[in-house]
């Protein structure tokens, strides 16, 4: 049986989150993405490293390739026996041209499946606190595209609730065609600009006024326009709007997401060092230390990696004390096998040293995992303490050019090492006006002080 197969997967409507676990998968599995503009392209962070990634484009009024040969890509790649995910935005079949894609497989004689996504229809309105129905408000909505080709009418179904998609290059027909077939000129109204995203904008108003009111704020796009009585709920239930938009520079975004809506930026990449000569030395002899130390994820992921490919595994630690600097990082040395001895309820070199006060350190002799250029607070301080400290290198942080980033629907800057601090600084140059800024522990207040910025630590 051919192993070529096309999926056509809806990746939802910009947040991140919103792919279904069955799209999830696919996309690490995946031999080849095929993807549009506007799927939230951190997905493909996810994709195999031998997976081909193809861009196809789809932006408003213009796309990088022709529907026909979109169809013919993937037909082509799945006959050379590939697993092929097509990503598209929102749902592939809600005005998304996925049934012309699944109608070239059969034709071609392609295996396909579909994986239906959030459409932004209902997301976007959800995001910006609008129900598409309430029971004191309407019981049913319609669905409709606003973009149409020119010689059709533009035909609005009757309904309580009226959602557009595609449609602010033509509100202005939209709206006057609501007018004209009766809707009442205070009819509550709402654009929502890039919805579910962190610079989801909504700008509201009634039929009367709305153009207007559109026009002043310059809507953007891509858009829903939504019509109805439930816009009036919005002012209730903006749960979304309610929470503060924190840029994350550092790792880890999971971890911080009881703060606020967490847009995460890593300025940094953790990769291996090149020579593990002096690394491997530390490794393959572990007994003489009476702790080993952990102060992130990444230490661990990156020893633990480095001990198995020189043929070793926890049993090596069998004679160690070990410590971990919080909660996260002694749960990924769990799925290690190793139980950390020492875990502090401060997740902080500061935490880490109080528990050290507490069971003496003269003369121990203790190995910190770290990367190639960190703070030196916990080795100085160990040090002074009366311990013998050792530093082992497992991995190292390097640049990278961060996505594009709108300060102005950023509420808070999270710094969560002292290298995210640089980092930022070196791409930035300064902090902006406006973001409120914390910082995780205090090496990473001082590194931010060191760069006049100001902040606080995070409570």
């Amino acid at each position: 049986m051919s192993k070529g197969k096309v999926y056509l997967v809806g990746t939802g409507p910009g947040d991140l989150e919103l792919i279904t676990l069955k799209g999830y998968r696919l996309i690490c599995r995946a031999d080849v993405i095929l993807y549009d503009h506007l799927i939230p392209l951190e997905l493909l962070e996810f994709a195999r490293p031998a997976a081909e990634l193809i861009s196809v484009g789809k932006f408003a009024s213009k796309h990088t390739l022709p529907q026909d040969e979109i169809n013919r890509l993937l037909v082509e790649k799945a006959q050379a026996e590939n697993i092929v995910v097509r990503l598209k935005g929102g749902d592939p079949y809600l005005f998304g041209r996925g049934g012309e894609e699944a109608e070239a497989c059969v034709e071609a004689g392609v295996a396909f499946e579909v994986v239906p996504g959030i459409t932004s229809a209902l997301a976007a309105a959800c995001y910006a606190g609008i129900p598409a129905t309430h029971r004191d408000y309407t019981a049913n909505l319609a669905i409709i595209t606003g973009h149409r080709k020119e010689e059709k009418k533009l035909d609005i179904p009757k309904a309580g609730t009226l959602i557009f998609l595609m449609g602010v290059a033509n509100i202005e027909k939209i709206v006057a065609s609501l007018l004209e077939q009766g809707w009442p000129e205070d009819t509550k109204c709402a654009a929502i600009e890039k919805g579910t995203r962190y610079d989801q904008r909504v700008v509201k108003g009634t039929l009367a006024e709305f153009l207007q009111v559109a026009q002043d704020a310059q809507l953007r796009k891509p858009a829903i326009f939504i019509v109805g009585k439930v816009v009036a709920l919005r002012e209730k239930l903006d749960w979304f709007g309610a929470k503060p938009r924190i840029l994350l520079p550092g790792t880890h975004p999971e971890k911080y997401q009881r703060l606020g809506t967490i847009i995460h930026r890593p300025f940094i990449k953790l990769v291996p060092i090149e020579d593990y000569t002096v690394a491997d030395n530390v490794l393959e002899n572990l007994t003489p230390y009476d702790w080993i130390v952990f102060t992130s994820t990444n230490g661990v992921k990156f020893f633990f990696e480095r001990l198995n490919a020189i043929g070793l595994d926890s049993r090596a630690l069998s004679s160690n004390k070990v410590a971990a600097i919080g909660a996260t990082t002694a749960e990924v040395l769990r799925g290690f096998g190793v139980l950390a001895d020492m875990q502090p309820k401060l997740e902080s070199s500061a935490g880490l040293l109080d528990e050290f006060d507490k069971v003496g350190v003269k003369s121990a002799k203790i190995l910190l995992v770290k990367p190639e250029v960190g703070s030196p607070v916990l080795s100085e301080r160990l040090t002074a303490a009366g311990a013998e400290v050792e530093i082992v290198v497992v991995y190292k942080n390097i640049d990278i050019e961060p996505e594009p980033t709108d300060f102005d629907y950023i509420d808070q800057i999270l710094f969560t090492s002292a290298s995210t601090v640089r980092a930022f600084i070196k791409r930035f140059k300064t902090v902006p006006p406006g973001p409120k800024v914390y910082c995780l522990g205090q090496p990473t207040l001082d590194e931010a002080k060191k760069h006049n910025i100001q902040a606080d630590l995070l409570p």
